[in-house]
């Protein structure tokens, strides 16, 4: 039995997580650019308000334009620092590109296993759309993880699950081909040198077949002062040509909504503002109602006070009462309730008058009601609407199809 069961749950994760991701494409590891003679340079673990201004000034000096990818809470926070966030726009706003490096600097196999790849990367995107107004489309993996290109089991298959995640979610994973060790050695200038022509300086690499793409962190005051310059003319002396990571590998920076976010977002639009025409004038109209219903109570009691010259009227207060005859107005007012009726000539005519006024303001009324209906309807989603979600939430169905037959063979298993 026991392994009957196992076999269902099997059968069941395997639905569950192919559900997940059914529609998700990997996301795209980049560590080089397009083409030979290219070299982009990368800045991680920022904004630092104190060093990341010193780098844009050095970058700035040298017509260069870099990518940094920052974290919303690491050597600065993004939630309570203005200067940070300040930081991030003086970024943007200097030409140059921002990608996510995570919510908190969390590795993304740690996040996986403690179920935190939403809050580090899905808050974090969020984050800096409400600051720049754009969704970022590069992604660098804190520590790499995620973007190398595993040969044990267990870790190739969490980098899957990783790519798989921010690529249902627009991103591409910005690694590296180079690495300056800036973090390591700060102000040996040398020793970074060296470790960058482990790969620059092989025989084999030139800038006429090769290309690459750079990591450094702006957030370290030997690195903006000291290292950034001496990486940039030791570059652009071996014959590589510095440019944006956007022109190294042929993805524009940021996400762009599709058309049918488009049409949904003015729909949305359209659709509030007929919500608040329709309550404005059903206001207007329930007040309109409430006077037509109360004048028209009125006409017909007068109307019917005088269809008969001859005709009398009990009006019962109490234990009295009061009859209306042929050419008299008679009033009773007693402790309960008082009734008036008039019987005159001239009220005859005012009552055709009104009624006739009544007449117009039903008609109009109704070409009100008819008017309301048709705003309403607008806002209604209509058959096609439902099509969509149907046709787009098909693998869905598909596997509540697939879990709900497998709950009704459980009993036949067993």
């Amino acid at each position: 039995m026991l392994h009957k069961i196992n076999f269902v749950c099997l059968i069941l994760g395997a639905c569950i997580v192919k559900n997940n991701f059914v529609n998700a494409e990997k996301a795209k590891v980049y560590t080089s650019c397009l083409l030979p003679g290219q070299f982009a340079l990368t800045f991680d673990d920022g904004p630092n308000p104190k060093t990341t201004p010193k780098a844009l000034k050095v970058l700035e000096k040298y017509n260069i334009k870099g990518t940094f990818f920052i974290n919303a809470e690491n050597w600065s926070s993004l939630n309570d620092d203005p200067e940070a966030i300040e930081t991030v726009r003086k970024i943007y706003t200097a030409g140059h590109d921002i990608g996510s490096h995570t919510y908190y600097h969390k590795d993304c196999f740690e996040a996986l296993k403690d179920n935190t790849l939403q809050q580090n990367i899905d808050d974090m995107t969020d984050k800096i759309e409400s600051i720049i107004g754009v969704r970022p489309s590069y992604f660098r993996p804190p520590n790499g993880n995620g973007g190398y290109d595993e040969v044990d089991k267990k870790k190739k298959e969490m980098s899957n699950t990783i790519r798989n995640y921010l690529g249902d979610r627009g991103y591409n994973i910005i690694m590296w081909g180079t690495d300056t060790r800036d973090w390591q050695y700060k102000e040996n200038v040398n020793k970074v040198i060296e470790t960058l022509n482990e790969q620059l300086a092989d025989p084999k690499v030139s800038p006429e077949t090769d290309s690459f793409i750079t990591l450094l962190h702006d957030v370290y005051p030997s690195t903006v002062n000291t290292v950034l310059p001496a990486v940039i003319e030791y570059i652009q002396k071996l014959g590589y040509k510095i440019v944006p990571l956007s022109e190294c590998i042929g993805v524009p920076p940021y996400q762009t909504l599709t058309e049918d976010e488009d049409e949904d977002g003015d729909e949305e639009n359209e659709n509030e503002e007929n919500e608040e025409d329709i309550n404005e004038e059903n206001v207007k109209y329930l007040i309109k109602s409430t006077t037509i219903k109360s004048s028209t109570r009125k006409i017909r009691t007068r109307k019917s006070s005088t269809t008969s010259k001859s005709s009398t009227k009990t009006s019962r207060t109490g234990k009295s009462s009061t009859t209306t005859s042929k050419s008299s107005t008679q009033s009773t007012e007693t402790s309960n309730s008082t009734v008036t009726a008039t019987t005159t000539t001239t009220n005859d005519s005012t009552n055709i008058n009104n009624n006739n006024t009544n007449g117009n303001n039903d008609n109009n009324n109704n070409n009100n009601i008819t008017e309301n209906n048709n705003k309403l309807n607008k806002t209604i989603p209509n058959t096609e609407y439902f099509n969509n979600i149907v046709a787009n939430n098909a693998d869905t169905l598909h596997y509540s199809i697939i879990f709900t037959l497998i709950l009704s063979l459980i009993p036949f298993i067993f």
